[in-house]
C-alpha cells in the first residue's frame, strides 16, 4: 500500500511558505546537465531531500535553467553489493552504482527532474562504463517511483525487509549500521540507558527500480537476468488534497509551464 503523500511534497510545501514563487525570470531555453561539486550538491540535497543527508553519494549532477540550480541528482555505490552478484553474475555487479539522492527546487518545472536523471545517467555513463544503475522508491515516505518510471526504468518489485529497523534517538532516525558506529551496540538495555524514549520502527519493503545502460550486447545480456524480476510499475492508491500553498504552487506551474519546451540537454 502507498502513501497518498510522500515527503518530498512536504518538504516544498514548508518551503513554499517561506519562499514565494517567482518563475517569471527564469529563461526555460538556457538549460544544462552538469557535473556539480559534492559539497554544492550537499547543500542543495539538505535543503530539499526529505532524507536530509548525502547517503553514499559520490558523483553528482545539477540541472541549471539560466544559471540556477534547479535540480540535483546524486550516485554513488549500493548500500549492498553483493545482493546483486546473484542476479547478475560477479562480473555485472561490479559495475552496479545506485541513484542515492534526488531533488528539486521548489519552482523546478514538472519536466526537471526526469530530464536530468535521463541525461545524467549518459553522463555517469561515459565517465564511469557504469552498465546498471539502481534506484530505490521509499514507500515509508510515500514514494511510488514516479520519476523513474518517467525514464523508462524497469521495475524489480519490491525489497525484502528482512526484519530490518530503523532507530529513533534523542529525535534523530538511523540505520543500525548508524547506530553501533554512533553509540556501540544495538542493544536495547544499551540504548535505553541513552534514551529511556527511544523507538524502533519496522522497515518497510522500498520499491526496486534498474537503468540499463551499456553496449547492446551488454544490455542484452543484463536484461535476459533481470526479465523475471520485471514487473508493472506501482500506482498511487490513494490520493489527497494538497496543502493550500502547494495547491497554489501547482496552478502556478500548470499556467507558467505548460507551453515550455526546454532546449535539449547536451
Amino acid at each position: 500500500m502507498t502513501t497518498a503523500m510522500c515527503q518530498q511534497y512536504l518538504v516544498k510545501t514548508q518551503i513554499l511558505g517561506k519562499e514565494p514563487v517567482d518563475l517569471t525570470s527564469v529563461d526555460t531555453s538556457e538549460v544544462k546537465v552538469v557535473p556539480i561539486d559534492w559539497k554544492e550538491a550537499r547543500k542543495f540535497i539538505t535543503t530539499y531531500e526529505w532524507a536530509g543527508n548525502m547517503g553514499t553519494s559520490k558523483h553528482c549532477f545539477g540541472l541549471f535553467i539560466a544559471d540556477r540550480l534547479a535540480s540535483v541528482v546524486c550516485y554513488g555505490p549500493p548500500v549492498a553489493p553483493t545482493r546483486y552478484a546473484s542476479i547478475l553474475g560477479k562480473e555485472l555487479s561490479k559495475s552496479v552504482m545506485q541513484l542515492c539522492r534526488g531533488a528539486s527546487t521548489h519552482w523546478a518545472p514538472k519536466w526537471a527532474p526526469s530530464k536530468l536523471v535521463s541525461h545524467s545517467l549518459k553522463i555517469l555513463r561515459r565517465a564511469q562504463r557504469t552498465n546498471i544503475v539502481v534506484a530505490y522508491a521509499d514507500a515509508q515516505a510515500g514514494e511510488i517511483g514516479t520519476i523513474y518510471q518517467a525514464c523508462n526504468a524497469f521495475y524489480l518489485g519490491e525489497t525484502s525487509s528482512g526484519g530490518g529497523k530503523r532507530y529513533i534517538i534523542k529525535g534523530h532516525s538511523y540505520d543500525p549500521r548508524k547506530v553501533v558506529k554512533k553509540f556501540g551496540s544495538r542493544a536495547r538495555g544499551h540504548l535505553l540507558r541513552i534514551d529511556p524514549s527511544y523507538k524502533e520502527i519496522p522497515i518497510k519493503p522500498k520499491h526496486r527500480y534498474v537503468f540499463v545502460l551499456g553496449s547492446k550486447k551488454e544490455r542484452k545480456e543484463i536484461l535476459g537476468r533481470i526479465k523475471p524480476l520485471i514487473s508493472e510499475y506501482p500506482k498511487r492508491k490513494t490520493l489527497v488534497a494538497m496543502p493550500p500553498v502547494y495547491e497554489t504552487a501547482r496552478v502556478i506551474y500548470e499556467q507558467e509551464w505548460r507551453f515550455s519546451k526546454p532546449l535539449s540537454v547536451p
